[in-house]
């Protein structure tokens, strides 16, 4: 029976049996090695897409598959999608995304991020001392791994440290799958607003952010960019500067608790591991776990499946970054690796534009909290912990540790 005749189309988001594996579905699908029907909440039918070479060719710079969230084809993770990010460059193609990822592609180079390596570790090392005083048992997702990249972004665009909270709340909401399209809307819309009156101010207060040479070199002096046009990009940035980073910080430290071999290893020679340490993470938990999603412009065959135009591929980063035939012990967290074939910042011209900046501050953050507090450990047991299995990034709700 062919992959299409079937009628079996498995409901995503797909759930995970283990927290720490890709979802079982998806590893199945996987090793029988082709594309397989979904169902997603709108009741169609796109394409699962989970093996590694089949992953890279969907993603690639064919121009066969298209990102355009508007297109009706596009399988769309909820109704509210096209509405809040119709209009986003990194959901548009070709001439509608290159000029504008262009316009914020110096901000986030690797020279750019690692110039800003010292600070980041500033701000560690000062959010490592505010801990104690927070009291224990503590919650490492919103007092560190939360609150790091959101200070880090806060500080690149501009915007006042004390607005992280409604920052974030905005956010949360527009990235958890269950939540009903009036709220992520109005999520959207707040973000927006906010953003809004901060990008106005600048144009009389102009400063060093990212916001203020947005408003006022592309658009004032440029006229390359509208206002509105500028405060999406400013939307975009502070949205996904620090939520994906966030999570991942999170579920590092989970993971460095749970496996001390790996722990040992990273704190014996930090300059030496942190950097294998972030790609191996990325790669072991690829939190990105509902994308990225693209709709098929020209008939294509992927594993030997006809994959008409105008259909939805979903690609699953979790099972395609666990493939063992492009990876040795896939299941294994092996912080020496040095394989670099990961997809967990995605791949092709739409991957993730901040992973520069997200590197670093992993680099910083996983060695520094295990060097200052050597015993710490979780203040709950494992299976207590929960788990963001409904959003588009997976990560832990909490992180309760002592030590």
């Amino acid at each position: 029976m062919s992959p299409d005749s079937t009628t079996e189309a498995p409901p995503v988001p797909l759930t995970r049996g283990c927290p720490f594996s890709p979802p079982e579905t998806a590893t199945a699908f996987r090793e029988a090695g082709v594309p397989r029907r979904v169902t997603i909440w709108d009741g169609s039918r796109p394409w699962l897409i989970t093996r590694h070479d089949q992953v890279q060719q969907v993603l690639g710079p064919s121009g066969r598959f298209g990102a355009d969230v508007t297109d009706p084809g596009f399988p769309n993770t909820s109704s509210a999608q096209p509405a809040v990010e119709g209009n986003v460059f990194f959901r548009k193609d070709g001439d509608e995304h290159l000029p504008i990822r262009r316009i914020l592609n110096p901000d986030f180079t690797a020279k750019r991020s690692e110039a800003l390596r010292p600070r980041v570790a500033e701000l560690t090392e000062r959010l490592l001392d505010e801990l104690p005083a927070k009291g224990k048992p503590l919650d490492l997702v919103e007092e560190y791994a939360l609150a790091l990249p959101t200070v880090v972004i806060c500080e690149i665009l501009g915007v006042p440290y004390e607005e992280r909270h409604a920052v974030h709340e905005s956010s949360k909401i527009m990235v958890q799958l269950s939540h009903p399209k009036e709220e992520k809307v109005a999520a959207h819309q707040a973000l927006h607003g906010n953003l809004s009156r901060h990008m106005a101010k600048k144009r009389t207060e102009p400063d060093d952010g990212l916001l203020s040479r947005l408003v006022n070199t592309w658009v004032d002096d440029k006229g390359v960019l509208s206002f509105e046009e500028a405060v999406g990009l400013g939307t975009l940035v502070i949205g996904a500067g620090h939520e994906t980073t966030a999570n991942m910080i999170g579920l590092g430290i989970l993971a460095l608790l749970r496996e001390p071999e790996q722990r040992d290893i990273l704190l014996s020679d930090p300059g030496k591991y942190a950097g294998t340490a972030t790609e191996e993470m990325m790669r072991y938990w690829s939190m990105v776990q509902t994308e990225p999603r693209r709709v098929c412009l020209e008939d294509t065959e992927i594993g030997g499946v006809l994959i008409k135009a105008g259909e939805g591929v979903i690609c699953n980063l979790p099972a395609a970054n666990r493939d063992p035939e492009v990876f040795v012990a896939p299941e294994n967290l092996d912080l020496t690796r040095v394989e670099r074939r990961h997809m967990g910042f995605g791949f092709g011209v739409h991957q993730c534009l901040g992973q520069n900046l997200s590197r670093v501050e992993m680099q910083e953050a996983w060695p520094r909290l295990f060097q200052r507090y050597p015993t710490l450990r979780l203040a709950v047991a494992e299976d207590e912990l929960h788990f963001r299995d409904d959003s588009l990034t997976y990560g832990l709700e909490e992180l309760p540790v002592t030590w």
